[in-house]
């Protein structure tokens, strides 16, 4: 892959890469960039990757915690999070979306976590909702403990922009599969429980922005993301022992939703909240 990095000046390898893609350069990025770097957490890093975007036109703070991964060409969301995943160098991945914030205490509440639980691959938390003007719109609290590997059978359980999870099980599974231009996190989650511990945190350790340009709003229920992540359902069903043909059920379910969300006639989980 072709890519211009300016890393950090720190030394040495990081316990935590939060990893931020664009591919626009607009004042929600500030945000959320100011948000990671507010806190004085020790061994943090944070790789945004500007996909498709030039570096001279981004202005972005001076810190040795931040390194910029700058793709020439507009390489697509999956593409850009892998990129800035190897670029990064912490053996957590944090996720923040370009447009999201933060909460003050969330990487340090998450990092014990994972710090008490070495079986544990990935981890969300419950979040806020934001509108474009930082407003609170809702809640949408995490489901938490067992059993959330059986959950993903039906729907994601996790917001992408909460989520930390541990590079080996990530590289374990191969990445984010970069068939997947949207839905890309459900696909990754449904792979990673296959490896591990899957859970979440009630506390509200993410803002995230609601708006009506979001992927995840216009994904329609067929092409490639939507087969792969029948496809990787049916992988993790048969993991866990449970039936072919119930699972090609759940996935029909599925389907018809996913299908009614792209027509409008049905709302987002976390709209209903």
């Amino acid at each position: 892959m072709s890519a211009h990095v300016r890393a950090a000046r720190s030394a040495g390898p990081l316990p935590m890469s939060v990893v931020m893609p664009t591919m626009r350069a607009d004042r929600h990025l500030a945000t959320a960039v100011r948000s990671v770097l507010r806190d004085a957490v020790e061994e943090l890093e944070l790789v945004v990757v500007l996909d498709g975007l030039d570096p001279r036109d981004v202005d972005l703070p001076r810190d040795d915690r931040l390194r910029v991964v700058a793709l020439p060409e507009r390489r697509g969301t999956p593409a850009a999070l892998n990129a800035g995943a190897a670029a990064g160098t912490g053996p957590l991945i944090a996720r923040l979306d370009a447009d999201d914030v933060a909460l003050p205490g969330r990487f340090e509440a998450q990092r014990a976590e994972f710090a008490r639980r070495p079986g544990l691959v990935c981890l969300g938390s419950s979040v806020s909702l934001i509108d474009d003007d930082d407003a609170p719109v809702g809640a949408w609290p995490a489901a938490t403990g067992p059993g959330l590997a059986e959950a993903l059978l039906r729907r994601n359980v996790f917001v992408h922009s909460s989520t930390v999870y541990r590079r080996a099980a990530f590289e374990a599974v191969g990445g984010y599969d970069e068939r997947c231009t949207r839905m890309q996190d459900y696909e990754l989650w449904l792979r990673l429980a296959t490896t591990g511990e899957l859970d979440s945190l009630p506390e509200v350790l993410t803002a995230y922005r609601v708006h009506p340009g979001q992927h995840s709003r216009n994904t329609p229920p067929w092409g490639a993301p939507a087969r792969q992540v029948r496809a990787s359902r049916l992988a993790l069903a048969r993991h866990l022992g449970r039936p072919t043909p119930v699972q090609h059920v759940e996935n029909a379910a599925w389907s018809a939703a996913q299908a009614l969300r792209h027509t409008g006639l049905r709302r987002s989980a976390y709209l209903r909240t």
